[in-house]
């Protein structure tokens, strides 16, 4: 049966947070989250307020200056 185990990784090793049940040498798996940096989540929050103000999250390419402009614009109505 499933279980989820809290740990924390240290010096190259997962640390239960809590003791396990398991007789030594178990093999198991780890899922991993996918982690939130602030720059991840900022990214986020930059595309998700492009997106509703229309313009497209293909910005690669697209000079910061040049994507305020176009905002501006928008805000505008021009």
């Amino acid at each position: 049966m499933p279980q989820t185990i809290a740990a924390t990784y240290e010096h190259g090793v997962f640390v239960p947070r809590i003791p396990v049940n398991l007789p030594e040498h178990t093999e198991v798996k780890l899922l991993l989250p996918k982690l939130k940096t602030k720059q991840n989540q900022l990214a986020k929050a930059e595309m998700s307020f492009l997106a509703l103000r229309g313009i497209s999250h293909n910005l690669a390419k697209t000079d910061s200056v040049e994507v305020q402009r176009q905002i501006r614009s928008e805000w505008r109505g021009q």
